[in-house]
């Protein structure tokens, strides 16, 4: 049943947004949530608990707001009691599925997260602040690096590049953003990323754009596109906004998830480092501002960027873990 569950995932923020919204919002009461532990948490726990068992790993650790209350059950289940901690994914507003007591150590990636595990009662002495786990390619390019990547690519190295991405299901209205973009001669190249979504990547690859366009499926080259970058247009997963702070890059915001991506719109205006456009004629708008009659506008967004990037941070997570590790391993020594 919970396989099943988490397959339904892709067709539902593809074409059921809201009822994904009314499922994250509905599950985060305090009802709901014992009664959803109560429903799915058996099954679960006791594949958790047997795995665990059959490992004796010397520490676990959740990303996923529903597993952390499962897994200190299936530690109960087994009767034995391993390290455990917590990697918060989400950025601001937490479901309250990340609020554990039972975890012996909580890493969140930005102060606001940090306050919101607060409010829910965690102890703040195994609260720590380091940043979102992603891949440590993702950096903003050396000097001649943008341009060189652009030529590897088959695009022009001294035009303006947009990187359309909208999750790795190719989630969102990414065929009409690409053709308010791209069907028309415009001053900007453009790179697609269509994820697993390979029906609108073979219709995009029928379509013949005045603009340059490069139409992409799932890749394993995300630092290099965004290094080949000058704006990045999706929506507000935590996951593509870490990924384009560490690369220096400005976001444009197309949409977001309801329920833990909404709050994630807030946080990129706030912080100055991206806008919100939902609407192809208002993403043509914003673009052209911030390419043709504002860069600086951009720069100062890029500059942003760039502050509230936290480089190194996944070497700095697993580092925190392992001190947790070998904390509790004196312990048992002694």
């Amino acid at each position: 049943m919970v396989r099943r569950v988490v397959s339904l995932y892709p067709t539902v923020i593809q074409r059921a947004r809201p009822a994904w919204g009314a499922i994250y919002h509905g599950s985060n009461t305090r009802p709901a949530f014992v009664a959803m532990r109560a429903t799915l948490g058996p099954q679960v726990r006791r594949v958790l608990a047997r795995r665990m068992l059959a490992l004796d790993p010397s520490l676990v650790i959740s990303v996923h707001p529903l597993l952390n209350h499962i897994t200190i059950a299936a530690m109960r289940a087994a009767k034995r009691r391993w390290p455990f901690a917590t990697v918060v994914t989400d950025l601001t507003h937490l479901h309250r599925g990340w609020a554990c007591v039972g975890s012996d150590l909580v890493v969140t990636p930005t102060e606001q997260a940090r306050d919101a595990l607060l409010r829910r009662g965690l102890d703040p002495d195994r609260i720590v602040v380091e940043g979102l786990p992603i891949g440590l390619g993702f950096r903003p390019p050396e000097e001649g690096e943008k341009e060189q990547v652009r030529q590897q690519l088959g695009l022009r190295a001294d035009v303006p590049t947009l990187l359309l991405t909208s999750g790795g299901d190719g989630s969102g209205d990414l065929l009409g953003q690409v053709r308010r973009l791209s069907w028309r001669r415009r001053p900007w190249q453009v790179i697609v990323v269509c994820g697993r979504n390979a029906r609108l990547r073979k219709r995009l690859a029928r379509l013949h754009f005045a603009t340059p366009t490069l139409v992409m499926g799932f890749v394993d080259n995300m630092p290099e596109l965004m290094r080949a970058a000058d704006l990045v247009i999706g929506k507000a997963g935590p996951g593509a906004i870490g990924e384009s702070l560490a690369s220096g890059l400005p976001m444009i915001v197309t949409s977001y998830l309801p329920g833990q991506e909404t709050p994630n719109v807030r946080f990129v205006e706030e912080a100055g480092v991206g806008v919100y456009a939902p609407h192809p004629d208002k993403l043509l708008d914003t673009v052209w501002r911030l390419l043709q009659e504002h860069p600086d506008e951009l720069r100062l967004m890029s500059e942003a960027a760039r502050r509230m990037a936290r480089p190194g941070a996944s070497l700095r997570i697993a580092r925190t873990c392992l001190d947790l590790c070998y904390s509790a391993a004196s312990q048992v020594r002694r």
